[in-house]
């Protein structure tokens, strides 16, 4: 064993030095020579302790160093001197040239964005650096060209941000409206929780710009996209067919994420008009092509939910997107069906650690949690897009066709449920045809030939009208000739694409119901699997499944339908198939197009003439962008500044003021250019917002406040000030209950006008931060952000139409305009362009100006900017590892009660301490305190840090309020907790005197019981009058009821009523009963007759049960004396236990400790007993005894000392007497 460890681990040792020598690369040379290299080269090689390796060309030869060469040790002497091996090679009569081949650092040229996100988009280029794990193969379709230029994606959604630094340069206002708002502009309402965002965040999966520093990358980045409001109100058969019918003369793919609930339990599609638009998208959509219609699957998964019971899966006209995680796990939203055609990526379970989709997000944000299907589906758009762009003569059915050919079923681990159609396509319910692959997709499109035209066939309507009882299934045939026989060519079907199954069938239990069609290959298909939360009674009113799973098959013979009832019955009342699919093959070999081998330029059009730049086309391909000199660039896009006509597709200049636009004209802005914002509602560009316009200096948009609001500074829905008759309550306008005088604002804490602060002239509230205008003639008659100031502070500038301060530019310390070209004087960080009055980010060695002598300094090793040598002088830190603090610190953390705000304005590169809320010690952020500040008298309440308030004051909000009077304490403004004076408490509000019914104590009132119409405590015993229906005892000075026992006084009818059952007296009919009948048990806190006896433990007042149980309890009442004629409910054992229990703790544990160490000292006694008998027998045995054990005697020395020959006699007569009493063991 020792040898076959050892050998192994010698031999490994001795193989380290040999396989670190083969490590080390031999140096290579390159020789030029005047001959063959195989003689010439070879020869020159072997004098210099080299060997012939290759020949590169004629005359240039490869050799290398030769360990095994006799010359070889010269050679390493010569470089150990530092004599260059290659300088002795070149002085060599027969070599002309020379050189060391060293390695060189060359990349692969694949796709690197300088997006922050790319990197992080794993399911769109993760194959790049894992080949083994797949994802959409984006990039295999970027590596053919295709980028998704000239198509155009619409989202049917919640509206689109298109001014979106990642979108506005796609955005296609064309494929844009706002159905909800009826105007032409999408963008989404903006609200405290963002809801409105879904659009947003699907179109940026679509087309985000690349290599603008801003979030990730759009799978086709090149296509243009636009939104249809029309999610964000009441959605309606019009609202929907009014959506699916835009524009699709020029929108080419719908994109839509919705559908009835996935609730689990409901069965609804499309009206009468959202179908004749989708019907009508298939024959006019792209000039006959047909629109390409992208429909979500659904989010049910967690309520059982099945896409097979939303209709706009199993129309025939829409592409329905299953969804798998970045594992390649099942989704908890993922619902199954026969109608799913193909699967995306998208979000999975926070516990699987799988990632989510980034994209963009509202208030040019971005995102990198878009989850469930709803992130899948334009993904799938987004491929579709590419595929366009490499054959744009695709059909709506062709796009299918590629679907099912490029998806990779095998590439989801989770698709364990693989069926394999007799076509050979794998296909299942979960995931369709399997993972899309948009490089597989975009190369069979490429040379891809129409299908032929659609033909349908159906079979007559079979009326069985058959019962099919509760946990039993039944099977129903049909034989399908027509798609055969038929004369008319258009009804001839050789090849299946997709097989609706119309059923009408009534159930008892909607939901257990199962449904499954078996074609005449005998493939099966899941049309319907079970929804347990479906309990509906109404079943399936000719209701069209549809199964895509049967792709490519032949559909002549003999159909199955077999219907499992479950737990229900049903009865089938018709069917009928109706099957879509093509009478000749559809799929023809694949004919590559001609490939061009012109050196064009991708935007120049190929048939014309060209060159290699885009300058150099005599057409182009999309858009074409006059330039000065008279010529004209070819662009896939049109730059921003520019829009695209649509005659001519010309890239035109937009009006001065916008960065990008619809058209030419100033209200056709989409983006506005520096020192400009964008007013959505009239799209033009202006200065500065008007009032009611909430300024968004982050969107650079003047966004519109909330219907009661006069202004808002802070957020759209946050008003600041009011409209004339209304004021501000917290954040929101309210009617004024009076009408204050113009100095004046209305408090509603107090219900009464109250004066202004004395620096405003009229304002929202008492604050000198609240006013609405100031008074020209005081010494502060500027407004600036609704407080009066003498002059404007830096970085603003004085309006002198309406004596207003605002904002320079960014960039502007001091100003005549909001434009960047107005400045005067320049921010911390930026240089002044006296020129253009600009002011320019510095980038160089971090320098502060000296005030005295102008010239400039540098700033102190721990700041990046600076105003000062010090080292709290600094302005800007090093913005990955450090954070400004107020006293111009560069630091690593925060102190307590500020956190990191992590966000880069173009003001100041640098990380900044922004305080927590208010009470907050330790914070994430603003809102997201971790610690309160317990010091201060704050704590947790409702994830918030609250004060604790002192005495006379409660909590709203944040703050401390004043109770008002008569509140001694309070809860609020309204609830009292004690009374002022002589006053009580009684339902939160003080009184004079407790009314009947209630007891005073502790200045509280509380109730009487329920027997007392007065009294002056909570028992029966305390009453002093009785309630209706009861009367005073003088005797017992109690209130008894003028009822017989088990009844009670109804107060409304004047009528004594019974109990209810088991109640010998009551109050009320079930609610408070004051005794029992046998064999219940009154339950004194809730007054209610229980069971006895349902467990083996013994009551006072209910149950008496045996020490050992045997399943039998008495009740005490159910014997006279129980006590007496029960002998083992006394028995000593019990009566024991019950001595026990009633010690207290004290006593018990001292018992406990008396038994245990009884217990231990009876164990030491015996076992030390039976030690010393064990060891007493021993000492009686023989002297000498002797045993067969290896031929050896043993002998028992009593003492070798004292023993002698002359002992012998003695000893053998003392053994013999001892034998007869002892035998030796």
């Amino acid at each position: 064993m020792l040898p076959s460890i050892i050998f192994p681990v010698i031999f490994y040792f001795l193989l380290i030095p040999i396989t670190k020598s083969n490590t080390n690369s031999l140096t290579s040379i390159v020789i030029q020579v005047n001959g063959d290299c195989k003689i010439l080269a070879d020869r020159i090689a072997q004098e210099h302790g080299y060997r012939y390796v290759r020949q590169i060309f004629d005359g240039f030869c490869e050799i290398e160093e030769d360990p095994a060469s006799h010359n070889y040790r010269r050679h390493r002497r010569a470089t150990g001197q530092n004599t260059d091996p290659v300088e002795i090679l070149r002085y060599h009569e027969k070599v002309a040239w020379a050189e060391k081949q060293t390695p060189k650092i060359r990349r692969k040229r694949e796709f690197e964005f300088q997006d922050p996100e790319w990197n992080n988009m794993w399911y769109m280029m993760r194959h790049l650096n894992t080949p083994s794990l797949p994802d959409l193969n984006i990039t295999g379709a970027w590596k053919m060209g295709y980028t998704g230029r000239g198509r155009v994606v619409t989202f049917l959604d919640d509206g689109l941000e298109f001014d979106h630094p990642d979108l506005k340069e796609n955005y296609d206002h064309e494929a844009s409206t706002d159905i909800n708002g009826n105007d032409d502009d999408p963008t989404p309402r903006y609200e405290p929780t963002n809801e409105n965002k879904h659009g947003t965040r699907c179109a940026g999966e679509v087309s985000a710009k690349p290599n603008n520093q801003v979030c990730g990358v759009g799978i086709a980045y090149h296509a243009r996209v636009g939104g249809v409001r029309m999610l964000d109100g009441d959605v309606t058969d019009s609202v929907e067919a009014r959506s699916i019918s835009h524009r699709p003369d020029h929108v080419e793919i719908y994109s839509a994420s919705w559908g009835p609930d996935d609730n689990g339990f409901v069965v609804d599609g499309p009206g009468v008009l959202a179908t004749k638009a989708f019907e009508n998208g298939i024959l006019n959509g792209r000039d006959g092509k047909g629109s390409i219609f992208v429909w979500a699957s659904g989010n049910g998964g967690r309520s059982g939910d099945s896409c097979s019971c939303d209709g706009y899966i199993n129309s025939i006209y829409t592409i329905a997107i299953s969804s798998t995680t970045e594992t390649g796990r099942i989704p908890w939203y993922l619902e199954e069906c026969s109608g799913t055609l193909a699967t995306a990526y998208s979000s999975g379970s926070p516990s699987d650690k799988d990632r989510e989709i980034i994209t963009t997000d509202l208030h040019h944000g971005c995102t990198s949690h878009h989850t469930g299907t709803s992130a899948a589906a334009p993904l799938a758009a987004a491929i579709y897009a590419l595929a366009l762009e490499a054959n744009p003569s695709l059909t709506w059915r062709d796009i299918m066709y590629l679907t099912v050919l490029s998806s990779r079923a095998y590439a989801i681990p989770s698709n364990t449920q693989i069926v394999q159609n007799a076509a050979g396509f794998n296909v299942s319910s979960r995931y369709g045809f399997g993972l899309m692959d948009a490089g597989l997709m975009t190369w069979y499109a490429s040379g891809w030939k129409n299908v032929p035209t659609m033909s349908t066939c159906e079979t007559m309507i079979m009326n069985p009208n058959i019962t099919i009882g509760s946990n039993s299934n039944k099977m129903f045939s049909v034989d399908v000739t027509e798609c055969k026989n038929s004369n008319d060519a258009k009804r001839q079907v050789n090849y299946i694409e997709q097989v609706q199954i119309f059923i009408t069938l009534t159930t008892t239990n909607r939901g257990q119901a199962e449904i499954f069609l078996y074609s005449p290959s005998n493939t099966k298909t899941q049309i319907l699997p079970r929804r347990n939360n479906d309990h509906n009674e109404q079943g399936f009113a000719n209701w069209p499944f549809l199964t895509v799973q049967l792709w490519g098959e032949n559909p002549h013979g003999k159909w199955n339908l077999q219907i499992n009832t479950g737990g229900g019955s049903a009865v089938l009342m018709s069917w009928k198939l109706v099957i879509h699919g093509t009478r000749d093959n559809p799929i023809s070999p694949r004919v590559l197009k001609e490939t061009n081998s012109s050196p064009c330029h991708v935007e120049c059009k190929s048939d014309k003439p060209c060159g290699e730049t885009d300058t150099s086309c005599a057409e182009c391909r999309h858009y074409t962008q006059p330039l000065a000199d008279g010529k004209f660039r070819c662009v896939g896009i049109c730059p921003e500044g520019t829009y695209p006509t649509e005659v001519d597709n010309l890239c035109l200049p937009c009006h001065s003021q916008c960065g990008s636009c619809r058209n030419a004209s100033e209200n056709s802005c989409i983006g506005c250019k520096p020192g400009f914002y964008l007013r959505s509602d009239t799209m033009t560009c202006i200065e500065f917002c008007p009032d009611k316009y909430y300024t968004d200096q982050k969107l650079r948009k003047c966004i519109r406040c909330k219907a009661d609001c006069a202004s808002c500074d802070t957020n759209s829905y946050i008003c600041t000030s009011c409209p004339d008759g209304y004021a501000l309550k917290d954040t929101d306008c309210v009617k004024s209950p009076e009408t204050c005088d113009p100095s004046e604002y209305f408090d509603f804490t107090t219900n009464h006008c109250r004066w202004c602060d004395k620096r405003c002239s009229t304002c929202s509230g008492p604050q000198s931060y609240q006013c609405k205008s100031c008074d020209k003639t005081s010494k502060f008659p500027n407004l600036q952000y609704h407080t009066c100031v003498s002059s404007c502070s830096p970085g603003f500038y004085l309006s002198q139409a309406d004596s207003q301060c605002l904002a320079c530019h960014d960039t502007c310390l001091n100003c005549t305009s909001s434009n960047e070209s107005s400045c005067l004087s320049c921010k911390l960080g930026y240089v002044y362009l006296p020129d253009s009055h600009r002011c320019e980010k510095y980038s160089g060695k971090p320098y502060y100006i000296d005030s005295n002598t102008g010239e400039t300094r540098d700033c102190h090793s721990s700041c990046t900017q600076c105003k000062g040598p010090k080292e709290t002088d600094c302005i800007a830190c090093n913005i990955v590892t450090e954070v400004l603090l107020n006293d111009g610190h560069c630091v690593n953390d925060c102190p307590d009660g500020f956190y990191i705000n992590e966000s880069i304005t173009n003001e100041i590169d640098t990380n900044i301490c922004m305080p927590c809320s208010i009470g907050c010690k330790k914070c994430n952020k603003e809102n997201q305190c971790s610690e309160c500040d317990g010091s201060k008298g704050y704590h947790f309440q409702g994830g918030y840090c609250v004060p604790t308030c002192p005495l006379k004051t409660f909590q709203l909000n944040t703050r401390c309020e004043s109770c008002q009077y008569p509140c001694e304490t309070c809860t609020n403004l309204t609830s009292c907790l004690t009374c002022s004076g002589k006053l009580y408490l009684f339902n939160d509000q003080c009184v004079e005197k407790c009314p009947n019914g209630y007891y005073l104590k502790d200045k509280q009132c509380f109730k009487c019981n329920p027997l007392c119409d007065t009294c002056s405590g909570p028992s029966e015993d305390d009453c002093q009058s009785c309630a209706i229906g009861f009367i005073f005892n003088d005797k017992q000075k109690k209130c008894l009821s003028t009822c017989p026992n088990g009844n009670f006084f109804d107060k409304d009818d004047k009528l004594c009523k019974l109990c209810t059952d088991n109640c010998l007296e009551c109050l009320y009919p079930g609610s408070y009963c004051r005794q029992c009948s046998y064999p219940m048990s009154l339950n004194e806190s809730s007054h209610q007759c229980l069971s006895c006896c349902t467990t083996n433990v013994t009551t006072n007042d209910c149950c008496q049960c045996p020490s050992i149980w045997t399943g039998l309890c008495l009740h005490p009442l159910s014997l006279s004396s129980i006590h007496s004629s029960v002998w083992w409910l006394q028995s000593p054992i019990q009566k024991v236990r019950d001595r026990f229990s009633e010690l207290d703790h004290r006593r018990q544990t001292a018992v406990m400790i008396f038994l245990l160490l009884t217990i231990l000292i009876c164990g030491v006694y015996l076992i030390v007993t039976t030690i010393y008998k064990f060891k007493s027998k021993f000492t009686h045995f023989l002297p000498t005894r002797s045993q067969p054990d290896d031929n050896r005697e043993y002998v028992l020395l009593n003492n070798l000392d004292d023993y002698d020959a002359e002992d012998d006699d003695e000893i053998n007569n003392e053994s013999v007497s001892n034998a007869t009493t002892t035998s030796i063991i």
